[in-house]
């Protein structure tokens, strides 16, 4: 049993990992309505921050339930974004970090990952040692980045720690990583991060790699190709001792002219010592009617159903939607999918890949273009869809796990845009505190300009949604 650890964080663990989750703290129920702070508003304090692009992750914190995440820009006159603090009900919003270039720069997607050996979150930046123009661009995404570290608490941080740096220009030999868009899955046994970085590798392609929570030990353990995917966005998920992740583009397939998919889904089995291996490649998507395509910053939900470990995910693209909701010939077509993984089957093969459920758009009342991932329960899948719904502006969902080959409609359990401050585009996961869930919104909430979308309004939002019983 792993030591209490001491000083104020008494305890704290990630909500929606991979795995089976349960709630902490309290159960604190929101007020109505849904949306509990809006970024920019009138009444948020200065450089609060803009488009939160991630998951927030809740930790006890002096005996009480605290949320924390990041805002991917804003924060400051450099735009490099922040970390903050905010209470369930909405009190006590706080920003606890504003990254200043140098230490780091668009931290973006999925949540901060509790290491429970030190108490620590571990995380990711797009950018690090940057110099920021005067005025700032709307979009700071930088140049290799950083992954950091700090001690949640509820006081400002005089600084976060970089545990390794990705180098600028990348190498290639041995290969490093670059531009990751994800967190970590951590070794209950070695107590080593394992992560992917959606460029760098011998090839620029993507890297899998480990690395000790000090920053020692970097050790890649693939390189992406064309052939495996490229541009791996999320999560690596440790199950089993197997690590599992989705690359976002490409993959080699006879089933369309290009000789190239949409992303892939893969395993990768490490060694000991942990060195360089080949990843398998479980499916490669091939786009709509009957696959899916581009899972952004999505990774793969292993659930225990009918007898065995089956893998949940999404993609954006994909599946039988059609309407204004679906996407271009290009990016595979459809309105986005749920889909399920055998990885018990012959990789490749019909029996190693199932849709359970693929999105219809506004027309039908549905969700589309679905980013991110699943967060599991221990009885429902829960997600978001960035569009669709009775708005188009996204919906919170969840759906109980289905033994293999099995369909399931989801039951759509809120709709953005149903009240007048609601945020737009949810475009990662959500997580449940007590019996509500909480996430976030690009766009939205005060009625303020969106700093790089001149077709939306508004900074971002966190949202809460009781949940029905």
């Amino acid at each position: 049993m792993r030591p209490i650890l001491a000083g104020a964080v008494t305890l704290a663990t990630l909500l929606g990992a991979a795995a089976g989750c349960k709630a902490i703290g309290p159960a604190v129920e929101p007020p109505a309505p849904a949306t509990i702070y809006t970024f920019g508003g009138a009444s948020s304090p200065a450089n609060d921050g803009a488009e939160p692009k991630g998951t927030l992750t809740a930790a006890t914190v002096g005996g009480s339930t605290v949320l924390f995440g990041r805002t991917a820009i804003g924060g400051a006159a450099n735009g490099c974004g922040t970390i903050f603090s905010i209470h369930p009900d909405g009190s006590s919003y706080q920003v606890i970090h504003r990254f200043g270039g140098p230490d780091g720069c668009n931290p973006r997607h999925d949540a901060m990952v509790l290491n429970p050996d030190d108490g620590n979150f571990y995380a990711t930046t797009q950018g690090v040692n940057q110099t920021i123009p005067s005025p700032p661009p709307p979009n700071t995404y930088g140049n290799q980045g950083q992954i950091f570290s700090f001690t949640p608490g509820t006081t400002v941080l005089a600084s976060v720690g970089a545990i390794h740096v990705f180098p600028d220009p990348p190498v290639t030999s041995p290969p490093d990583g670059a531009q990751q868009h994800s967190s970590f899955s951590i070794d209950p046994l070695t107590g080593v991060l394992y992560g992917q970085s959606a460029a760098g590798g011998a090839s620029g392609d993507g890297l899998l790699y480990a690395v000790n929570p000090d920053g020692t030990g970097f050790t890649p353990l693939h390189s992406f190709s064309k052939d495996t995917g490229t541009d791996p966005h999320g999560r690596i998920v440790l199950s089993g001792g197997v690590l599992y992740g989705i690359a976002r583009t490409n993959g080699a397939t006879s089933a369309l002219p290009s000789g190239y998919g949409y992303g892939t889904v893969f395993s990768f089995s490490p060694t000991s010592p942990l060195s360089d291996g080949p990843v398998t490649v479980l499916h490669t998507f091939t786009g709509a009617p009957n696959d899916g395509a581009l899972s952004d910053h999505g990774y793969v939900t292993p659930v225990a159903v009918g007898g065995k470990t089956i893998l949940f995910g999404m993609t954006q693209c994909g599946g039988t939607g059609t309407g204004k909701d679906a996407c271009s010939a290009s990016d595979g077509g459809g309105a986005g999918v749920l889909f399920q993984i055998d990885p018990t089957s012959t990789p490749g093969s019909g029996a190693a890949f199932s849709i359970v459920h693929s999105f219809q758009g506004t027309g039908q009342g549905d969700g589309a273009a679905p980013y991110g991932s699943l967060m599991f329960d221990g009885r429902y899948l829960y997600g978001t869809t960035s569009a669709g719904g009775a708005f188009d502006k996204g919906t919170v969902f969840r759906v109980a796990p289905v033994p293999f080959g099995g369909t399931s409609v989801p039951q759509i359990l809120y709709h953005l845009g149903t009240s007048a401050n609601d945020g737009i585009k949810p475009i990662d996961n959500v997580i449940k505190v007590g019996n509500t869930l909480y996430g976030m919104t690009v766009y939205g909430g005060a009625s303020v300009p969106s700093p790089d979308n001149p077709s939306v309004t508004g900074n971002g939002s966190i949202f809460a949604v009781p949940l029905p019983d």
